[in-house]
């Protein structure tokens, strides 16, 4: 039955909550969810105003509002806490300290792109004020947490709250702090939710908060270096508060880089501007726990992005990740920028070979900033399991994630997107092509890199699975999507790798095990696994029609095209299913019989769940058969 009673989940995904009116609900089931509880929808604030306001206008009447009982008592005072806010603060309040040690732990440890958060500091000042802004930095921290607890089996956390309520409340803390003075606090509660909003598909919101944070951070530092600030200056800080400020600094500047990257936005906070503003290098993990003994020297003396001095080692983690991320925002804004379509980047001189042109220059870049790690954190060389022992196990699969899905998405720009079962490597089959032929072997080289890049991001994730690793990060579910499609590519095109990834199809599958489970901490991994869905039903069918597909490239298929690259996903089933249809209808009559080889149902499974919960929301359903109406048994994916 459907009903206005609905789950937070459903809610927050905007999807119908099915259910027969006790908990749990069907996508709460499906999903394993434990914490399903339906309630009513909460009236926007200010709705009965608005309600009383537009029956006014038709009919006046002078009786005031406190007149009216019935009213008075579900209308709330502006800037007055509402129930369930006041319920959540007083939870949190409750909270025993071994409860939320544990918790901000495993927020430190899993999110290393969010090292901001100083544990003996944060706590001291926690349990000593209980502050409104340390409180709303605790409920946010456990908003991106929550979730993940349950896929850890942490039983300690069976008395937290389901995570929306946690992300409401800091919400709504956040809506009175952002005008005020500013504060660190603020700041990092704000960081911490636009992770939690991206994570959740609520794009626009994650870009606003990730603004107004940075110019909050921005607010601060001025304060710093002011001859003459507008507001009273705050008292001197010490060495940590300041290695605490700097490292907040540096999570905006990567949280922009990840917010904007896959997206037309402009960055807020580039690399040019930290280093016209001479904010302090990204700090070591020793000296962000006990203070630098000295003042550390600006970037612009230490620059990052494959320009830095010396060989960086594993403490000086968050340092690299900076440097990385600003090769990866440069990389992204290469691809959206029309990458080799772009005027001009068919030219001679911008071939990507020609060591001046932008692709070589990234790709140089990219290459310096490895080079300038120590060897011990370059995977497959060095196992995850090694650096689970000393305590740094998921930065070290982050920093080699962010260096292999640099490389794979600059290598995937000039490789043909619908390649026949014949075609070795080469460059793009479509226009507008190169003007120049490549050096021998580069495209067997490129070839390499690129394949090699997916199938190194599938086995660290599974490396990582296997020692109780758990990196689940939008950014890490992000590099499972691009590496499960590129293995899907040269599994259905093995010459395009000249047979040389005979673990494609394993490596594939390593990959949506990894998604399956990340799929039940963040919702954005349904429209990735949706995205993977529809380019192997395009993969199989050109590989087992030939003639149907002769000659479609990828301008018969941009949107999905499109889809491939999005860091943010957007259900685009509808148009990707135009796209086939319409190339299929163009071309030869011939029907398309599926195979009827056995494969595993893993992914068959998965996406019957994913496929439950999109199709809720747009027109997969009017382009799409039900899968119980597919012939599956001769595709791994469809």
């Amino acid at each position: 039955m459907r009903t206005s009673l609905s789950c937070d989940a459903c809610r927050r995904s905007k999807v119908k909550c099915v259910h027969s009116g006790d908990p749990p609900c069907r996508r709460c089931e499906k999903s394993g969810i434990a914490d399903c509880a339906l309630s009513r929808p909460r009236p926007a604030r200010g709705s009965v105003d608005e309600g009383i306001g537009r029956r006014r206008l038709s009919r006046p009447s002078r009786t005031p509002l406190a007149a009216r009982p019935s009213r008075k008592e579900n209308a709330v005072a502006p800037g007055e806490p509402d129930r369930a806010e006041v319920e959540v603060d007083a939870h949190i309040e409750r909270l025993p300290t071994n409860v939320v040690l544990k918790a901000v732990n495993v927020f430190i440890n899993n999110f290393p792109e969010l090292a901001i958060l100083h544990l003996p500091t944060f706590m001291k000042e926690f349990q000593a004020t209980r502050s409104a802004e340390s409180k709303a930095l605790l409920g946010a921290v456990l908003a991106v947490t929550k979730a993940q607890l349950a896929v850890l089996s942490a039983s300690w956390a069976d008395e937290l709250l389901p995570r929306e309520r946690y992300a409401s409340y800091a919400r709504e803390m956040l809506s009175r702090f952002i005008l005020e003075p500013p504060k660190l606090q603020v700041v990092q509660t704000l960081l911490v939710i636009t992770l939690h909003e991206w994570g959740s598909r609520d794009f626009h919101k994650a870009w606003v908060y990730c603004g107004i944070a940075i110019r909050i951070m921005q607010a601060l530092h001025s304060l710093r270096v002011a001859p003459y600030p507008l507001d009273l200056t705050p008292e001197r800080q010490d060495a940590v508060s300041l290695a605490i400020e700097t490292r907040t600094y540096w999570a905006c500047f990567v949280m922009d880089c990840m917010v904007n990257s896959g997206t037309y936005n402009p960055p807020m906070l580039p690399m040019s501007e930290m280093e016209k503003l001479r904010i302090a290098r990204p700090l070591s993990a020793v000296e962000f726990a006990f203070g630098p003994d000295i003042p550390p020297e600006a970037v612009g003396e230490h620059s990052l992005a494959g320009r830095a001095t010396g060989t960086l080692d594993v403490t000086q983690s968050f340092e690299i990740l900076v440097g990385g991320f600003d090769i990866w925002t440069q990389v992204m804004t290469f691809i959206f920028n029309d990458g080799r379509r772009a005027p001009g980047m068919c030219a001679p001189q911008n071939c990507p070979w020609v060591p001046t042109s932008p692709w070589s220059q990234s790709r140089s870049q990219l290459e310096a900033w490895r080079a300038g790690q120590h060897r011990k954190l370059h995977f497959p060389n060095n196992t995850v399991a090694i650096h689970m022992t000393l305590g740094f196990g998921e930065t070290f699969v982050y920093l080699n994630l962010l260096y292999y899905v640099s490389t794979l998405m600059l290598h995937r720009e000039y490789f043909p997107f619908l390649p026949t079962l014949e075609m070795e490597p080469q460059g793009p089959v479509d226009h507008p092509r190169l003007e120049a032929p490549a050096p021998h072997g580069w495209w067997e080289e490129s070839a390499r890199q690129l394949f090699g890049a997916a199938e190194n991001i599938a086995r660290v994730l599974h490396e990582a699975s296997e020692c109780g690793v758990h990196l689940v990060t939008p950014f890490a579910g992000f590099c499972a999507f691009s590496a499960g499609y590129i293995c899907l590519y040269v599994f259905r095109f093995p010459r395009m790798n000249l047979n040389r990834s005979p673990e494609a199809e394993a490596c594939l599958q390593m990959c949506l095990r990894y998604l399956e489970e990340f799929r039940h901490v963040w919702p954005i991994a349904d429209g990735w696994i949706k995205t993977i869905q529809q380019a192997s039903l395009l993969y199989e069918r050109a590989a087992k029609d030939r003639q149907r597909y002769r000659g479609r490239t990828r301008d018969d298929f941009d949107t999905l095209h499109q889809s491939i690259h999005e860091f943010r996903v957007v259900d685009r089933s509808g148009e990707h299913n135009r796209e086939i249809d319409g190339a299929e209808r163009a071309a030869a009559s011939t029907p398309y019989t599926p195979s009827h080889r056995d494969t595993g149902t893993l992914l068959n499974q998965l996406l019957a769940e994913v496929s439950s919960n999109l199709d809720e929301q747009g027109a997969w359903s009017q382009w799409w058969p039900p899968l119980e109406q597919v012939d599956q048994s001769g595709s791994m994916i469809l």
